[in-house]
Formats: structure tokens, C-alpha cells, sequence
């Protein structure tokens, strides 16, 4: 069996390893131009992005997919844990401390996931790119995809805009919140939609400037000015920080809000914006010397009611792109992947194909759905205040951090790829 994947990013090339352990042959697409780097047939020898973006957060759920692939001692290797997350008002008084460790272990029996990881995305990325190459898996970049042509009785055809194609058993769709994949074949209308909030990440050299760092997921949010910052630590030497802000609603603009222009694309500048915000000292210094800043504009895709048309399938942010939060994307995205790697498991063979993406969104819509909402609902919480002021959102936050601590309240729930693929294969057997 061949599949096509458009998008190497991390949910595209965990895909391509996970098909790769049930002997399904594959192909990345990406539309990314590093033409430079190609050999004579346009294929990648072995594809690196560069340094971009910041950081991302692996929790237990996600862990279990990066294990499942064998590549969770590559990971911790290259990461840090991160014990606990940390509110705090812009000024950093009044911290809530969340004990990240605690809420794995209760859900996750392995002692080697309950610590939350904390990488580069772009170290990540690196790691499963590697993997892929060392795997025989092909990547190709410029493939900007523009259509797909499904026809019973005949492969599925992928076509770029450079004129080339790519035949396969089924395509699926990795191409992040703005997925091509998704609007040619899903609907050209569903469109993730800007949610006002935009700002920039930094990463930067914490022990070269001799900032001290003490937590390892530290928010620093000031409800009426909508302005939030966080950091996160890498290592006992890198770390990264996210200057969010929420724009102005605006009717005249098709998505319902005004750009933000206050915000400059600059370590110093920005430093000198978080200095107006009253932020402590050493997170004012860790944006002042960030050697890279890149832009992060936050959008939400609406849920939708499928995964899957025909021999196409969507995963990661192509299907539930979300607000982020807790490393609820990631996670999610890769809990798609360790489905499919499940569903193949149990169903190998091409005429069983068709069942298998079903399965797959019947299994995944619900799941993902639920934690976009979540993610949602966090970012409400971040950004409002109410009729009483911010203090009374401070006092539900605070109550929720002590329920959360306590168990008393699930912060988020794991899906268990191969015991609900287990039991949705026994649900078969039965009809």
C-alpha cells in the first residue's frame, strides 16, 4: 500500500513513520521551497527547516505516540522537563502553580511520561526528520498543492501547482490550519477563522546573558489590557518567550477584527513594550536578547464533522486546528497519528482501507473536537473579565488550579490510541 502526505511538519512526518512501521510505503509533500538542497529527482537527501518558532509542550498523551514511534529517548535527550505551569498577574505577583506531574500520574501509568517535555519545535521537527530519512522516507519540497483527483477504480492523485503529481492507495492531509488539503477536498469554505489574538516568539540564550529562569512555564497575563506573556524553559540554557495581545473587534473587517500594528517585529523594541506592561525584570531581559523573533497569529478552525472523504484523510491542524494551549494541538495531532498507526495494525491490506479511515474519524472527531474546546475555553478564561472586575476570573482560575492539583477536576483527557482502537475492532465483530 502507498500513501501520499501533504505536509512535513511534525503530525505529517510522525504520520510518515507510524505508516512506515505497518510496511505502508510514503511520500511527504511540502510546500516549503528548499529546492537547494535537493538531489537530481527533486527528492530531499535529508530535509531541515532551520531555526523557527519557539517551543512546544509533549504531555503524557503525546508522549505515548513519540514512544510508540521509538523515539522517545532521542526526545529526552534533547528536552527538558517541565513539573509544573505557573500563572502569574503581568507584574508576576500573585502565582498559581499547576503540578503538571501529578496530573499525568494519575492517568498514565508509565513513570517516564508523567513529566511534561519541553523542546524547540524546530529540534523536534529535526528528530523526526531524521528518522524519516533514515527510514527511506522521501520528501518533496515546492508541492503546493492544488487539487486531488479521487476516482473509484483508480489511484488517487495528487496535483501541484509546479504541474507534477503524486499516485497513491490514499492521501493524508497534514498541511496545517490553512490546509490545502482540506479546502480541496473538504469545502473551499472551511476556513479557520482569526481569533484577534497575534504577537511574536523569542528564543534566547538565558545563561550567555545571565538571566535567571525559575520556572519552566511561567504566564504573565493582565486581564483588562488583554496583553499576555509567557516563558518557557528549554534548558538550563535556552528558553523561550510568547508575547500574545487580543486586537480590537472591528465590523468592517471581514474576520471581525482589526489588525494590531503596535507590536514591533524587534528583541529591543519589544522589550521595551514588555517594560511598559510592568513585566519582571529578567522576562523584559529574556525578550531583549532573543536572537530570532518570529510572528505567531492565532487562529481557530471550527469543528468539523469529518476526517475523512473517500480515500482522503486529514490529521493534526488540517482537521482540528485549535487555539493553543497545554500543548493541546500537538497532543491532539498526534493522537491522530497513533490511531492510524493502530488501525493498520489491526487492518493491513488495502480492501480493508475504506474502514480504516472511517474508523479513523469516527474514532478521532469526537476526541479532537473536545479538546478544541478546551482549548477554547482557556483561552476565554485567559482574556475575560467580568461584570465584578478581573479579580473574581483570578478567583475561578485559583479555585480551578487547586481542583486540578487535587484531582478533583480532569485538566485534560488522554486517548488511549491502541485500547480505543482495541475496542472499537472487538465493536466489530459484534455487528
Amino acid at each position: 500500500m502507498k500513501c501520499a502526505i501533504i505536509g512535513s511538519g511534525l503530525v505529517g512526518a510522525a504520520t510518515a513513520l507510524a505508516l512506515h512501521q505497518v510496511g505502508i510505503t510514503c511520500n511527504l509533500y511540502d510546500q516549503i521551497d528548499l529546492a537547494q538542497h535537493s538531489n537530481a529527482d527533486g527528492a530531499q537527501v535529508a530535509v531541515e527547516f532551520g531555526e523557527t518558532g519557539g517551543s512546544v509542550l509533549l504531555a503524557a498523551n503525546a508522549l505515548r505516540v513519540i514512544k510508540a514511534l521509538g523515539l522517545l529517548d532521542e526526545l529526552v535527550a534533547n528536552s527538558s522537563p517541565s513539573p509544573f505551569a505557573t500563572w502569574h498577574n503581568i507584574d508576576g505577583s500573585g502565582p498559581l502553580k499547576l503540578n503538571t506531574i501529578a496530573i499525568n500520574a494519575r492517568m498514565e501509568k508509565d513513570p517516564q511520561l508523567h513529566a511534561p517535555l519541553q523542546i524547540l519545535r524546530c529540534k523536534l521537527h529535526s528528530i523526526f526528520m531524521r528518522a524519516c530519512h533514515q527510514a527511506g522516507i522521501r520528501t518533496y519540497t515546492s508541492k503546493k498543492l492544488v487539487r486531488v483527483d479521487d476516482t473509484p477504480g483508480s489511484p488517487v492523485v495528487a496535483h501541484f501547482a509546479d504541474g507534477t503529481t503524486a499516485s497513491a492507495d490514499f492521501i493524508i492531509g497534514a498541511d496545517g490550519i490553512h490546509s490545502s488539503t482540506r479546502r480541496a477536498v473538504f469545502g473551499s469554505e472551511l476556513k479557520a477563522q482569526y481569533t484577534g489574538v497575534t504577537g511574536y516568539i523569542g528564543v534566547v540564550d538565558t545563561a550567555a546573558h545571565n538571566i535567571d529562569v525559575d520556572g519552566t512555564c511561567d504566564f504573565y497575563l493582565d486581564r483588562v489590557k488583554k496583553q499576555l506573556v509567557c516563558t518557557f524553559k528549554i534548558s538550563d540554557q535556552i528558553s523561550a518567550i510568547q508575547v500574545m495581545t487580543l486586537g480590537e473587534p472591528d465590523e468592517e473587517e471581514t474576520d471581525g477584527w482589526r489588525p494590531l500594528s503596535d507590536l514591533p517585529k524587534h528583541a529591543a523594541r519589544l522589550a521595551d513594550v514588555l517594560q511598559g506592561w510592568g513585566v519582571p525584570k529578567s522576562v523584559e531581559q529574556m525578550m531583549r536578547h532573543a536572537y530570532r523573533i518570529s510572528p505567531a497569529t492565532i487562529y481557530d478552525l471550527p469543528n468539523l464533522k469529518t476526517f475523512h472523504q473517500g480515500r482522503v484523510a486529514i490529521a493534526g491542524d488540517a482537521a482540528h486546528g485549535m487555539v493553543p494551549n497545554a500543548g493541546l494541538g500537538l497532543g491532539t495531532g498526534l493522537e491522530d497519528v497513533g490511531t492510524i498507526l493502530e488501525l493498520f495494525r489491526h487492518m493491513p491490506n488495502l480492501e480493508n482501507l475504506d474502514t480504516v479511515l472511517s474508523l479513523y474519524s469516527e474514532l478521532r472527531v469526537p476526541a479532537a473536537t473536545s479538546n478544541a474546546q478546551k482549548s477554547r475555553e482557556m483561552a476565554q478564561q485567559s482574556y475575560s473579565v467580568s461584570f465584578f472586575g478581573p479579580g473574581l476570573n483570578n478567583f475561578l482560575l485559583k479555585i480551578a488550579v487547586f481542583a486540578f492539583n487535587r484531582s478533583w477536576l480532569p485538566f485534560y483527557e488522554i486517548f488511549d490510541c491502541p485500547a480505543e482502537v482495541a475496542k472499537k475492532m472487538e465493536s466489530l465483530k459484534h455487528k
